[in-house]
């Protein structure tokens, strides 16, 4: 009885791999295959050597190559023999790396054509110092002309020779990480496909969407802008390019070291780019933030949690967390916040700030200030996965009160509507409950605004006076007001921001407590915002000149 011959893919320990390699040696015109596995990791690698150039592009469509990288962690490479040979000749440490002779499963006998010759390290050395000197000698020349047309104030340029870097950077990478780099594929397709080799890429890139990054719509604002004739000064991006880079070229450079070695020790040992780890020093274990956080994370999916405030007033502990993650809502927060409560009662409070990554880069030139602050290490206490982006923080970046004439405005003229209101002379008090409510919240608003730069949207007036507080904590000193109030002053103010089909009335004590709310904080703002002369003489003079109130007498 004869026996079989034994599968030479039988090494691979697949058997749905076996039987398709199996497959393309009998379908296609194969020379050689060539396999590696990666020591202290799963991940194995299939370079296939076929004769002819058409059969690569059919063989790398086919579904099945991705479905066995994703589900085996198998790579699969498609290369005719002429590039593999090129590739070899010019040092291409990737392929030398892959078709050694003591990485090959399979060989044509029939075929005329192989690259199994004998190689030594230091004739190999020569050519792998003559490839990475030829990345070292065009990255320099991409640098200098950056470099060139910042001094030059040719902003529009600066922004595409960064683009151009950058590609060439990734570019280098796909090299280095899978053979070739794929030609025709915008900036979004190449960080997306080389993030199946290099997971950590996606720390460096802010996300748009699933599959699309704000970098790559920066910089098809500047050529639109290019296209009109237009000029884009957005120069606190530059240092964030810079860093962008820097860190595409350690990653590069680690890849080189990584290859050479490889080839030099086959094993021997692996080199690892050590992985940025998050400490938690400034906050100690804590039981309560610990449950809180699991609690918030049964609600949504969140990218990260960072804890970046914490006050205690008499028997009341307040926990300030930033949450980031898609579709992190107002009603989610609401919900999340209101479950909270129903969990610690009312000695302990959360104040929730809710966005996702996208929106906190999109307004970076408003709020960076208050974002750049709390994204810290130290205040990270969850992340679903440590290559999350930093925002491309702006630098330098110069922090303006934009509009802040408009909120300022606002709240004044909500202040005098409340005064008219009580003080009329006809004794029609409808919507004076809701003109308080509007007043408070445009005060917090305004008022946050000012002290941090950042202008919050759609919070509770709860959720806006532990924010005001935060953003001072001098503020806590009017609170004594709020509890005056003959009811949860929270509470009626978010009821009042609605409209209620009732006859107005007035609670001659608590129209007492509201006029003195409204004066005190009404008065914090002036001293704040005129007094700290960030609105010019032309503004306030314009809105003295609209405004006839004896009011005005008082904070003029």
């Amino acid at each position: 009885m004869k026996t079989p011959n034994k599968s030479p893919f039988s090494i691979l320990a697949n058997e749905f791999i076996e039987n398709t390699l199996e497959q393309i040696v009998r379908d296609y015109s194969v020379g050689q295959v060539f396999f590696k596995i990666e020591k202290h990791s799963t991940r194995s690698h299939i370079l296939v050597q076929l004769n002819k150039f058409a059969d690569v592009a059919k063989l790398r469509s086919k579904r099945w190559v991705k479905e066995f990288r994703d589900q085996y962690q198998v790579y699969f490479y498609f290369i005719d023999y002429s590039k593999l040979e090129y590739q070899l000749s010019k040092g291409h440490p990737f392929i030398e790396y892959h078709c050694q002779r003591s990485s090959i499963i399979y060989q044509n006998k029939d075929s005329r054509s192989s690259i199994l010759k004998d190689r030594i390290w230091k004739k190999y050395r020569k050519k792998f110092n003559r490839y990475e000197d030829s990345f070292h000698h065009d990255h320099e020349i991409r640098r200098v002309k950056i470099e060139r047309l910042i001094s030059e104030d040719s902003y529009n340029s600066v922004f595409t020779s960064f683009e151009e870097l950058i590609q060439y950077d990734l570019e280098y990478l796909e090299e280095l990480y899978s053979g070739e780099r794929k030609s025709d594929i915008d900036l979004n397709q190449r960080i997306n496909q080389l993030l199946i080799y290099t997971p950590e890429l996606q720390s460096y890139f802010v996300k748009k969407n699933q599959r699309e990054y704000f970098l790559n719509e920066l910089f098809a604002k500047v050529k639109k802008a290019i296209d009109e004739d237009d000029i884009i000064y957005n120069t606190g991006m530059f240092e964030s390019l810079r860093i962008i880079e820097d860190s595409l070229f350690t990653l590069i450079e680690a890849r080189f070291y990584e290859l050479k070695h490889l080839i030099k020790k086959q094993y021997e040992k692996i080199y690892k780019v050590d992985q940025y780890e998050f400490h938690r020093e400034e906050y100690p274990a804590d039981e309560i933030l610990d449950k809180a956080i699991n609690r918030i994370l049964t609600f949504t999916q969140l990218e990260q949690i960072y804890f970046f405030h914490k006050t205690t007033y008499g028997e009341v502990t307040t926990y300030y967390l930033l949450l980031i993650g898609l579709n992190v809502n107002n009603e989610k927060v609401k919900a999340i916040t209101h479950s909270l409560t129903s969990i610690f009662g009312k000695e302990y409070k959360f104040l929730l700030v809710g966005h996702d990554r996208y929106w906190i880069q999109k307004n970076l030139y408003q709020y960076q200030s208050f974002f750049v602050f709390i994204m810290q290490g130290k205040n990270l206490v969850f992340t679903s996965d440590q290559n999350h982006p930093e925002p491309h923080w702006e630098m330098p970046n110069q922090p303006q009160h934009s509009d802040l004439y408009f909120h300022y405005k606002s709240a004044l003229q909500s202040s005098l509507q409340f005064y008219k209101l009580i003080d009329g002379e006809q004794e029609n008090y409808q919507g004076v409950d809701n003109i308080f409510a509007l007043f408070l919240l445009s005060f917090c608003r305004t008022y946050i605004y000012v002290k941090t730069f950042y202008l919050p949207n759609y919070m509770t007036s709860e959720a806006l006076w532990q924010l005001c507080i935060y953003a001072d904590k001098d503020i806590y000193k009017y609170n004594y007001l709020f509890e005056q109030f003959s009811s949860n002053i929270f509470s009626f103010t978010d009821y009042n921001m609605s409209v209620h089909h009732s006859i107005g009335k007035v609670d001659k004590e608590k129209v007492n407590c509201m006029k003195m709310i409204v004066k005190k904080l009404m008065n914090e703002l002036k001293i704040t915002v005129i007094d700290g002369k960030l609105l010019d003489n032309f503004k306030m003079n314009f809105i003295y000149d609209k405004t006839e109130n004896p009011l005005l007498a008082e904070n003029n």
